[in-house]
């Protein structure tokens, strides 16, 4: 998966979520006061997935969103 860009992954991980915590697309945009077809898009790519409706789909399943920065390669010392 680290492949993808770091917006697809995102998706792929809320996805993989509401699968796993068997919530429907359905019951989250009911919750979150969005329309079903935009939630849709945005688990498709067809509309921004933003951190924040990533974070409150998430919580929906009962998880939590962390983000971690860290360089490419270690920096060796010259």
């Amino acid at each position: 998966m680290t492949d993808l860009p770091a917006d697809d992954q995102l998706r792929a991980l809320v996805r993989q979520a509401l699968t796993d915590a068997r919530i429907s697309q359905a019951e989250v945009a009911r919750q979150l006061g969005v329309s079903t077809k935009h939630l849709s898009h945005m688990l498709a790519g067809r509309a921004h997935l933003t951190l924040t409706w990533a974070e409150g789909i998430l919580g929906l399943c009962g998880m939590n969103l962390q983000l971690a920065i860290q360089p490419d390669q270690p920096r060796s010392a010259a």
